[in-house]
């Protein structure tokens, strides 16, 4: 309220007043209940303001103010006694003392600066109430050892001096408040001031009433609008600190949780070491620390440049399941949806309300699971995008650009910690492929003094097998015809067994051949040709048939004969499947199998091939192992690289392996390989 008011009401009580003194001047009008509760409430409201000058005395800056809200505390305790004293006992002594008291506070605008110390600054509310308070109770209770203020229904001069003495002080004090608000254009200076000019007249009109008479109610009227009027405008002040503080506490636990989400996110960059589980921690802090409920992880696919479903966090209870389980099968162009666009722009969006929002793609589930609110924001390095974070609530949330602000700069750090991340990974995989071609420099040392003397060893075995197989066939040819038929079997099996010698030399021999030629750097290339793997199967069973019937273990195929001829390099697929079949038969039970099992798919561009066997299986640390130059033997004296043997063959042939064992049950390995063979274009690899 404008303190201009109050000099409306000074223009309405002074006619007022005058008209009712010329006029109607001993209307006498006694109403002790209606003086009691117009004098408590204008106690009260005195009491209020006091306190509201009080609670806003930094706000305004003005050490004076103390002194007037302490004076008008007092004035409110001193009114409240006086609404409850009996007319005849200290009922105007209480009144005069509170005017004069709030004179007097009124006056200290003429006061120096730092007249009142620090000290008595602070404590002189406490005096004044407590003063004021014994005042009050002396009063109440010892009326009569007390001046009295009126005699024959007339003030006493006392009475009059003081109220008088009063009204002066007021309108120094509203003297010196108006000047101060001359200068420092201040409200609150010309509120105090009016506020002074109409206690003034109200004890100018005191020193010319009689008690209960129509002027006497006039002054009382003007004295509780002052208070209720000060107190309506101070208060509206007081509320709209209130106000500003409660916003203020808002702004300051917004940015609490702003700096908490920032905390937490560097705390998990700090603490995670791989890119695959720092996704779903840093959506997890952000989302609790910035009070949203479904947060996603949408990653850059680099070759069909669209943005893809990896990862999820979300609050306990949320109901979302569809509208997860959707964007689980979306990807996003960019520019499309939120996080498109998001992409696009290069920079955070937020989005009100996605369910009216035109250019969001899952709308209608967003709607059934009652998501509203959403913002995403770029993880990015300068121009390169890596991925968009996405985050929804179940409520409309209006922008806060301080928390865009911020998640932008969180969306650059992640950006810069993923890249050193993978700059760190791709470090490690050159170390590792260093060590590896190390290893292999050495391997392929000792392989070429080996394999030069397992050639020299095997010239003797293949001509000692030749030279075998002629003394055996001149051996039968000399014997009589009764004595070659009985014979017959054993000619059978030795011949058998010299052309098994004979081929598992000559295999061992390109072998050999192939360690020399790669000890050399000239690794064969592989040769693809029409093949049936029914008959490269056949060779293998053929070549290991002795050792698994010495082991009791029986070789078994089942459907291969229905397979179709694919294009393969025949002599590497005999190498592999060998591997296989051969690593499985220490590993299987007297009385166990091992099968080659093949089978084609419905559309029949591949075939698969598995090897199952019997056996004890493996642990998962060998299981981890295969495929590897780390692979773990669990033969005596293996070195465990047949299955590496078997990887590489594989993926030359543009194929995919895979193993399922369990320890006591047995183990089963699956090959896929295309019928056409590898891709024309397909890189070569030995």
């Amino acid at each position: 309220m404008h303190p201009l008011v109050l000099v409306v009401l000074v223009a309405i009580a002074l006619p007022s007043g005058l008209l009712i003194h010329l006029f109607r001047p001993h209307v006498v009008w006694v109403n002790l209940p209606l003086h009691s509760t117009v004098e408590a409430l204008g106690g009260l409201a005195a009491i209020l303001t006091g306190l509201v000058l009080l609670a806003r005395k930094v706000e305004w800056d003005d050490e004076r103010l103390q002194g007037i809200a302490s004076g008008l505390l007092g004035m409110g305790i001193l009114e409240g006694f006086h609404a409850l004293s009996s007319p005849d006992h200290g009922f105007v002594l209480l009144r005069s003392a509170a005017s004069l008291l709030g004179g007097v506070a009124f006056s200290f605008v003429w006061h120096p600066p730092r007249l009142i110390g620090k000290r008595t600054k602070a404590l002189m509310p406490y005096l004044v109430g407590g003063g004021t308070i014994a005042f009050g109770l002396l009063v109440v209770t010892m009326p009569h050892r007390l001046p009295r203020f009126t005699e024959q229904a007339q003030f006493v001069p006392m009475a009059l001096a003081v109220n008088g003495l009063a009204a002066c002080l007021f309108f120094a004090g509203a003297a010196g408040f108006w000047i101060e608000s001359k200068r420092t254009g201040r409200p609150e200076h010309q509120l105090l001031g009016t506020l002074a000019i109409l206690f003034g007249l109200a004890e100018t009109m005191f020193l010319f009433s009689t008690p209960w008479q129509s002027d006497w109610w006039i002054w009382h009227g003007v004295r509780f609008a002052g208070y209720l009027m000060a107190l309506t405008y101070v208060s509206r002040g007081y509320v709209g600190m209130v106000d500003d503080t409660r916003a203020a506490l808002a702004e300051a636990n917004r940015s609490a949780r702003r700096l908490g989400a920032e905390y937490a996110v560097t705390r998990v960059m700090t603490e995670r070491v791989t890119l695959q589980n720092v996704g779903h921690a840093v959506l997890q802090a952000i989302g609790e620390t910035l009070e949203w409920e479904l947060g996603m992880f949408w990653e850059l696919d680099q070759q069909g440049q669209v943005l893809r479903f990896v990862d999820l966090w979300h609050i306990q209870k949320l109901d979302a399941e569809d509208f997860v389980q959707d964007s689980r099968g979306r990807t996003f162009a960019r520019g499309e949806g939120l996080v498109g666009r998001t992409w696009a722009a290069g920079k955070p969006m937020w989005i009100p309300d996605v369910v009216v929002d035109p250019l969001f793609r899952r709308t209608k589930l967003a709607d059934k699971a009652g998501l509203h609110g959403a913002f995403a924001f770029p993880v990015q390095k300068g121009q390169e995008i890596y991925g968009v974070m996405e985050f929804f609530f179940r409520a409309i949330r209006e922008p806060d650009q301080d928390v865009l602000d911020m998640v932008g700069n969180l969306g650059i750090r992640l950006g810069l910690y993923i890249d050193r991340m993978r700059t760190e990974e791709e470090l490690r995989r050159t170390e590792a492929r260093l060590a590896e071609e190390q290893r292999l420099a050495e391997v392929a040392r000792v392989l070429g003094d080996i394999g030069h003397d397992l050639k020299n060893l095997l010239m003797p075995i293949m001509s000692g097998a030749q030279l075998l197989e002629s003394e055996v066939r001149d051996c039968f040819e000399k014997l009589p015809e009764p004595a070659l038929r009985s014979m017959k079997p054993s000619h059978d099996i030795a011949q058998e067994l010299i052309e098994m010698i004979r081929r598992s030399s000559e295999r061992i021999h390109e072998r050999v051949k192939e360690i020399a030629d790669s000890v050399k750097g000239l690794t064969r290339p592989l040769q693809f040709a029409p093949c049936r793997v029914a008959d490269v199967v056949a060779g293998v069973i053929d070549t290991l048939r002795v050792l698994a019937d010495e082991r009791q273990v029986a070789l078994q195929t089942d459907g291969l004969d229905d397979l179709p001829v694919i294009r393969a390099d025949e002599h590497r697929l005999f190498n592999a499947l060998y591997n296989l079949v051969n690593n499985a038969i220490p590993e299987v039970p007297p009385g166990g199998s091992i099968t080659v099992r093949g089978s084609a798919d419905a559309s029949g561009t591949t075939i698969r091939i598995s090897v199952i066997d019997t056996g004890n299986g493996m642990s998962p640390e060998v299981r981890d192992s295969l495929f590897t130059y780390r692979a773990i033997s669990s033969k005596a004296g293996g070195t465990g690289l047949g299955t590496k043997i078997v990887k590489d063959v594989v993926d030359a042939h543009g194929g995919t392996i895979s193993v399922e064992s369990e320890e006591g049950k047995g183990t089963a390995f699956h090959i896929t390989l295309p019928v056409d063979g590898p891709p024309q274009d397909a890189p070569a690899k030995t």
